[in-house]
């Protein structure tokens, strides 16, 4: 399902009253088209004269890129209440999933017979059904034991990826490439190095319309666009 603003509203408040005790204050709600995100407590922080962190101005959102089912739609909401139960409560956790967190959770998901997890993992059909086109710089690796792996790489770390990517003992040989072949929506931006394995044939099919990349000094050409570093 897709979530609407009304949705969330109704949901924030049946589980205030069930599993926080109506302790929360109703926040705004906003609807996003994210793709590295599925909700998120968004607010101001601030240190105090004692050197305290206080929070406010929270912000529910939700992104409506991925239709799920309604019982994920319900465990990412419970998920982003704790986190705003733990905000708008000041108290202190030892990571952003950290002891807290996962306390609350596990209660949550033992009395109210619920999923919620630390992270969504996207389903083959969620990745499947993102079609959206978008441009992929990606680094093709080609690995000592036969196996052949790509890095979608972030634009700001593009330089820094493609000096870094040949320096793996693993990687025979690397060849930079610009797609925009929506199966290569399904990897997430690298910011450091990182391999993903996938199959030769399903590979060479999904490049057959992608552009050589070629480095010239402090310009990463590809037809007549440049990349400079960031």
């Amino acid at each position: 399902m897709i979530p609407t603003t009304e949705y969330i509203r109704k949901k924030f408040d049946e589980y205030n009253t069930q599993m926080f005790g109506g302790v929360l204050r109703p926040i705004p709600v906003r609807l996003s088209r994210a793709r590295t995100y599925i909700g998120q407590i968004r607010y101001t922080r601030r240190r105090t004269l004692f050197g305290a962190w206080r929070y406010s101005d929270f912000v529910f959102t939700i992104s409506t890129r991925t239709d799920l089912p309604e019982r994920e739609v319900e465990d990412t909401i419970i998920h982003e209440m704790i986190h705003y139960w733990i905000f708008s409560g000041n108290m202190r956790d030892d990571a952003p999933h950290g002891s807290l967190f996962r306390k609350k959770m596990a209660e949550i998901n033992a009395m109210y017979n619920r999923n919620i997890a630390v992270s969504h993992k996207r389903t083959k059909e969620e990745m499947d059904n993102d079609t959206e086109k978008r441009q992929h710089l990606i680094c093709v690796s080609r690995l000592r034991n036969g196996k052949t792996g790509v890095t979608i790489a972030a634009k700001s770390r593009l330089f820094m990826l493609w000096d870094a990517m040949p320096q793996f003992p693993d990687i025979w040989e690397c060849r930079w490439v610009v797609s925009t072949d929506t199966f290569f929506n399904r990897f997430p931006r690298a910011l450091t190095p990182k391999v993903y394995l996938v199959d030769n044939e399903e590979l060479s099919r999904r490049l057959a319309g992608a552009k050589e990349l070629v480095r010239e000094g402090d310009c990463i050409k590809v037809g007549s666009n440049c990349y400079t570093p960031v």
